[in-house]
């Protein structure tokens, strides 16, 4: 999707919500703590660095070539904390006119929407590293094609016999692995969400929000856009600019969501039964093309595309950023979101609440494959503060628990248990610097922004900082 109609998108709701939600009231609550730039730095991430030692060689620091997931989305939602707070450092010298600054927000979407195709930038960079990041914890070595303004990045750096492989030992993975980038947005839109009710970090936030938002929907929309003659020809072209490569210089998939969807129906398929290259020199044709897919799975990838227009669904997204719950102190707000997983998908309903110093998450999880519903319950206590003398600390507890489809299976109707909890502690070194350590233990099963399908347990350690 190109850049000009994203800026169209986000100024288009920039109206609607200055023209209907006139009368909100921008300024925080006396009870909001407000932080101007907060930005945060996981440093180690263990075992995951450790896995991706023999993907990415030369010793641990070449690790970070190649970064887990919670680091590529904490670095990519700094850089949208850094245009916000500078943009709102230039409006005061213009006398503070920032809240309801149509210029300051335009040139904050536009300044957004430039960086998303830059390295650290929301897109493709952070999409690409998602799926890195599943390849690198299965051994399988990658990097990222050319970064600029002007050209799509791609993941390549691998043989078809280490994609061969992987499909065969890890197949839910290399599932996964195609739709790491509709993940990745879901989840940046989540981080600046959070930021934005519980921290007022920045009443411009909503826009970086809807941002994300709109490229987590690009791929499935695309499938509508795209017919299977036009795709076919692009993958030709693909395909004769390939002629003569090593494969190492190709990418993982032509077509993100096609991808997904042809081998969510085919987890055990041998890889190179898609067949082979049509340069004739005995490689598999990677790029799988509407033609390819059943009529089921069309109907099936179509569904999807519609879901996914409920990632729309917050009020944040237009730039509510609470909803008042009357004279109880209490604020809310909610969001609706659609991933890909492993074994289908899952529509999460979050509710966000407030009330200090309580900051708290409730999330329903709605785990679908092709065959049934898997229902589980998240909660989540954010930054609440501890002392011990002159120690402030603060603690962030996760617990979720439900089922999940037995063995990440798309068609089956036999559950699984599924849990996680998960603790964060944050220590304030000064006011600006809290150093942190964050644990997190899980069973088998799929969990956003976590690279295990497997049963877990993960430590990172990093620290934030905060003006």
């Amino acid at each position: 999707m190109k850049h000009y109609k994203l800026l169209l998108v986000f100024f288009l709701v920039f109206c609607i919500r200055n023209t209907v939600f006139s009368q909100e009231n921008a300024e925080p609550t006396k009870q909001t703590e407000r932080y101007e730039l907060r930005m945060d730095f996981p440093l180690l991430d263990f075992p995951f660095q450790i896995h991706t030692m023999d993907a990415m060689g030369y010793g641990f620091f070449n690790t970070y070539t190649s970064l887990s997931m919670n680091q590529s989305l904490a670095l990519t939602a700094n850089i949208y904390s850094a245009i916000h707070y500078g943009a709102r450092q230039l409006s005061k010298l213009n006398g503070g006119q920032y809240e309801n600054g149509a210029l300051v927000a335009v040139t904050v979407g536009g300044l957004t929407a430039f960086s998303y195709n830059l390295p650290f930038g929301g897109h493709p960079w952070l999409s690409r590293e998602f799926a890195r990041s599943i390849l690198s914890r299965h051994g399988v070595p990658s990097e990222n094609g050319e970064m600029n303004i002007f050209s799509s990045n791609f993941v390549s750096g691998f043989t078809d016999n280490e994609l061969s492989h992987l499909k065969e030992t890890a197949p839910y993975d290399f599932i996964r692995a195609h739709v790491g980038g509709i993940e990745a947005s879901l989840l940046l839109s989540d981080k600046i969400q959070r930021g934005y009710f519980f921290h007022n970090t920045d009443s411009l936030s909503w826009i970086s929000a809807l941002l994300a938002s709109v490229y987590s929907i690009g791929p499935a929309i695309t499938f509508f856009l795209d017919d299977a003659a036009s795709m076919n020809k692009s993958i030709a072209t693909t395909y004769k600019d390939e002629e003569g490569s090593d494969q190492r210089e190709r990418d993982l998939a032509f077509h993100q969501t096609v991808s997904w969807v042809y081998e969510l129906f085919r987890p055990h398929e041998a890889y190179d039964a898609r067949g082979k290259h049509p340069s004739g020199d005995g490689s598999v044709a990677r790029y799988i093309t509407i033609d390819q897919l059943t009529d089921d799975e069309k109907n099936y990838l179509s569904k999807q595309a519609y879901l996914s227009m409920l990632n729309f669904v917050s009020p944040m997204t237009i730039g509510i950023r609470s909803i008042s719950l009357g004279a109880s102190g209490w604020e809310g707000n909610f969001a609706l979101r659609h991933f890909l997983t492993s074994f289908g998908s899952d529509i999460s309903a979050t509710v966000f609440l407030q009330n200090k110093p309580l900051n708290m998450v409730f999330t329903l999880h709605n785990y679908q494959n092709y065959e049934s519903y898997f229902p589980a319950l998240e909660a989540e206590l954010i930054d609440f503060p501890v002392s011990f003398g002159r120690n402030e600390f603060f603690l962030s507890p996760r617990v979720m628990v439900g089922v999940q489809p037995k063995g990440q299976e798309f068609k089956t109707s036999s559950v699984e248990f599924f849990g996680l909890f998960g603790l964060n502690l944050s220590y304030k070194v000064t006011q600006n610097i809290f150093p942190y350590i964050n644990a997190t233990a899980k069973t088998d099963g799929w969990v956003a922004s976590n690279e295990y399908l497997s049963s877990n347990v993960s430590i990172q350690i990093g620290s934030s900082i905060r003006f």
